[in-house]
């Protein structure tokens, strides 16, 4: 991973860092992320494994931090099938431009229906749309476009409903890693492992 030297490491060396709560950790380094580098801030990469013992990854959007990482997909896509087989995913935030990662694992389970329908009704609707017409594992062909008119004539005039195969999936996490990039190519990494209600950190080799 690229360090860049320009990175202050007096936030890593502070000893009250152990001991926070990462998830809040998390939300101060994703907020001054967002600041720096306004260009797709909810893109994070996420890992899965398939039936055949093989992994996979892409980038998703994170929707929101609650008590988990929660993203939405197609429950028909290969990520959703994926954890429909091996519920335990990896995401990576690679914040390379402030000299940081995070990694988060964990579980995976499906979001409650009715919160999956609060947030689909936020969506603009082409990509209301889009989640009713469009199947992740076809080829693309033709049909798609027609797909998308045919829907957009059924829903004419009305609001869109949350198609079922659609929806929120929550990456509980049961450990998260931060790295900070520091001079001379020495990152600090902090590991925090859930312990019950609470989080044991520790600092870990570079």
């Amino acid at each position: 991973m690229r360090v860049e030297r320009r990175v202050p490491r007096q936030q890593a060396e502070n000893p009250q860092w152990i001991g926070a709560d990462p998830l809040r950790r998390f939300q101060d380094w994703r907020a001054d992320w967002v600041a720096r580098c306004p260009t797709d801030p909810a893109a994070v990469v996420l890992a899965t494994v398939g039936p055949d013992g093989r992994p996979t990854a892409r980038y998703v959007d994170l929707a929101y931090v609650d008590t988990g990482f929660v993203f939405f997909t197609s429950y028909r896509s290969r990520k959703a099938t994926d954890l429909a087989v091996s519920p335990y995913a990896e995401l990576c935030f690679g914040w390379l431009e402030t000299s940081r990662q995070v990694r988060v694992n964990g579980p995976v389970e499906r979001l409650d229906p009715l919160a999956s329908d609060e947030y689909y009704t936020r969506l603009p609707r082409p990509v209301q749309l889009l989640a009713w017409s469009t199947d992740q594992r076809s080829v693309l062909d033709e049909s798609l476009t027609d797909r998308i008119v045919a829907t957009e004539r059924r829903f004419a005039g009305q609001e869109i409903p949350r198609p079922t195969q659609w929806g929120g999936l929550r990456l509980l996490p049961e450990q998260i890693e931060f790295w900070q990039g520091g001079p001379a190519g020495a990152p600090d990494r902090l590991r925090y492992r859930r312990t019950g209600d609470g989080w044991a950190g520790e600092r870990i080799a570079p």
